[in-house]
């Protein structure tokens, strides 16, 4: 079941990421570490990403939750793919000029939420 999740992983990463450009290696670093939930205009639970080194992102809920995934740095900002119970889940993550924030657009509602880098530590 887990290789079947994983090839569903790989299919959407590359239909995804097929045409977009991803940054160099020397410059993905800024997006490494944990990213707080700051602004959500459904007022959702806070929740975190963290991005690692090696590709892979976890989605940690206020609960404890944890669902995980993988993403790639483009000039835009981000593009993930998170598995959550067997679906793979596909989320566009726009930094700000200076890298500090991410914005995610809902598409079903059309809004916007602000994730924020965490001072490393935290």
């Amino acid at each position: 079941m887990r290789s079947i999740v994983l090839i569903s992983t790989v299919v959407a990463i590359v239909t995804l990421f097929t045409g977009f450009d991803s940054a160099s290696a020397d410059d993905q670093d800024w997006i490494i570490g944990r990213w707080e939930l700051v602004y959500d205009p459904e007022d959702r639970a806070t929740d975190w990403l963290e991005f690692l080194p090696n590709g892979d992102v976890r989605n940690i809920w206020a609960d404890g939750t944890e669902v995980s995934g993988i993403y790639i740095v483009t000039a835009e900002g981000v593009k993930a793919v998170l598995n959550y119970e067997g679906t793979d889940i596909i989320f566009t993550f726009h930094a700000d000029e200076a890298r500090r924030s991410l914005r995610i657009v809902t598409s079903n509602t059309g809004l916007a939420s602000v994730y924020q880098r965490l001072a490393p530590g935290k």
